[in-house]
């Protein structure tokens, strides 16, 4: 075995690792998984170069369409990396607090309301995740998150946490997460996400050749 298929096959386990650590993560209303509530943390790991190309097209899309060159810096990353993992909420619920974070007295009424939201923006491009979202179930997807950075942390494994690429892979499919954060890994002699200089573009020359970012 080489060394870098040693890094590949050491990248797999821990980001295998990563995805427990996100899924036993502590959460908000805890007492509803005694009742057989289903789990709403969903994990997708990717490394298929394909499918990195295919985000980061997204993203210069998006960049192009907004006139932003951040988002053809994370295009660059994510053309770069070694594996992703993906951690979002999908077919999530309210944790029957009442807590009135989310803008409603009660769990109940915020699951009245939202869906007639989410039905307005379904089919619009201009979001990149679907709202509204529990307030709790936010602070979840971030214990989530931090529990698999802390893993990756302790492997030794380059790690950045990113929204944008998570946003790419919404809508291209890759993930079904109303909410999502990428944990994108690296395995380099000089951490890939460091020193990331913001790229000049030249967005009229771009949008000649690129066609508008769609889901």
């Amino acid at each position: 075995m080489d060394q870098r298929e040693i890094f590949r096959e050491t990248l797999r386990s821990v980001a295998g690792l990563c995805a427990v650590a996100a899924v036993t993560a502590p959460k908000s209303g805890g007492q509803l998984f005694l009742k057989g509530a289903k789990p709403f943390i969903e994990t997708v790991i990717i490394e298929e170069p394909a499918t990195l190309k295919a985000l980061a097209s997204w993203l210069r899309e998006r960049g192009t369409r907004l006139r932003e060159p951040i988002w053809f810096r994370d295009a660059d990353t994510a053309e770069k990396l070694d594996l992703v993992l993906f951690i979002g909420l999908a077919r999530w619920y309210p944790p029957q607090y009442d807590c009135g974070a989310c803008g409603f007295s009660t769990c109940s009424q915020f699951t009245q309301h939202a869906p007639k939201h989410r039905l307005e923006v379904a089919d619009s491009d201009d979001w990149q995740f679907a709202g509204p979202i529990c307030q709790l179930r936010c602070i979840d997807l971030g214990i989530a998150v931090g529990s698999a950075a802390k893993i990756a942390s302790i492997n030794n494994i380059d790690t950045r946490c990113q929204t944008r690429i998570a946003a790419a892979a919404r809508h291209l499919g890759v993930i079904q997460a109303d909410l999502a954060v990428a944990l994108s890994m690296s395995v380099s002699h000089k951490n890939i996400f460091f020193d990331k200089k913001m790229p000049e573009v030249n967005f009229d020359a771009v949008a000649d050749d690129t066609p508008p970012a769609n889901s």
